[in-house]
């Protein structure tokens, strides 16, 4: 009967992590759909602001305490996810988004690289071995996106988007690694701390530095789908909780990683365009040496036998 349910966690587990990442995708896709009405600090407020007020309902009604000032740590938290979001949806919004994707989501090899100079943990081997690769895969496609940049858009820039895409996956891997320093506090808590940060320095971002101004009028439809971005992203945040809640995060993180799949085929389907034969490689070689560094992790069971 144990084992039964173990199984059935673990279904679920995955199952959550699947819709969670079809959302994560949505939410990108739609991202880059407004990158000629909307700027990327805009489109990162909207997304943090509908979180913040879930955030903080959730953690009213629930009559937990607010954090604010203290631990410095949370701010690290708070600051590095922001930095990495916004990273993200610039790179959303200036090449394309399965590739932005599957370079976004390294932060498992770069949680395990990071580890060493922010918790004094050596990565091991295997590790080092899948960095050459993903560096491999990274220069694929970064060189290959130089050599077929789209004309389609004045706004397309592989030659920032993706390394800022890469820098996103590495303050994802900051982030994390204080989230479990902070581990003490309330989970919502945490989550209306760094979605206000988020919001805030958003907005700051936008009021100080120049960016592009939008070629396209802003419509209602536009304005749906920037609500959209909030929407997308909350929900897939929730079915992640609830992933990570349910099975084994090494496991689940896996199936995560069917986001940027999703973001192509649908790419494929709408715009019947796929990536240059040498970026499909690198992608190939990022996201396998992603997946060996979560597979080789120990299992909490395994840590303990």
């Amino acid at each position: 009967m144990a084992s039964q349910n173990n199984i059935e966690e673990t279904f679920l587990a995955y199952l959550w992590m699947l819709v969670g990442s079809i959302f994560f995708a949505i939410m990108a896709l739609l991202a880059e759909s407004l990158k000629e009405q909307f700027s990327y600090p805009w489109i990162t407020m909207v997304r943090s602001g509908v979180a913040t007020v879930l955030a903080i309902g959730l953690t009213l009604t629930a009559g937990v305490r607010l954090v604010f000032l203290k631990p410095v740590t949370l701010w690290v938290r708070s600051l590095s996810g922001w930095a990495s979001m916004i990273c993200g949806f610039y790179a959303m919004t200036h090449y394309d988004v399965e590739i932005v994707l599957a370079l976004s989501n390294m932060y498992p090899l770069w949680v395990a690289v990071l580890s060493w100079p922010l918790l004094g943990i050596l990565p091991s081997k295997k590790t080092w071995v899948a960095l050459a690769i993903s560096c491999l895969g990274m220069w694929l496609v970064y060189s290959s996106s130089l050599d077929a940049v789209s004309t389609e858009s004045s706004l397309s820039s592989p030659e920032t988007a993706i390394p800022a895409a890469i820098l996103a996956g590495m303050l994802s891997g900051v982030a994390l690694i204080n989230l479990h320093r902070v581990k003490d506090i309330d989970t919502r808590a945490v989550v209306a701390h760094f979605s206000g940060v988020a919001t805030a320095c958003s907005l700051v971002v936008w009021l100080l530095i120049p960016v592009a101004t939008p070629t396209r009028p802003i419509d209602f439809a536009a304005l749906t789908r920037l609500i959209g971005v909030g929407v997308a992203a909350t929900v897939g945040q929730l079915c992640l909780t609830k992933a990570f809640s349910t099975g084994t995060p090494a496991r689940v993180s896996v199936v995560g990683l069917s986001q940027v799949v999703v973001a192509a085929l649908v790419k494929w389907y709408m715009e019947q365009r796929i990536p240059t034969l040498g970026s499909m490689l690198g992608i190939t070689l990022v996201v396998a040496s992603t997946v060996w560094v979560i597979l080789s992790q120990p299992t909490k069971e395994e840590a303990l036998e």
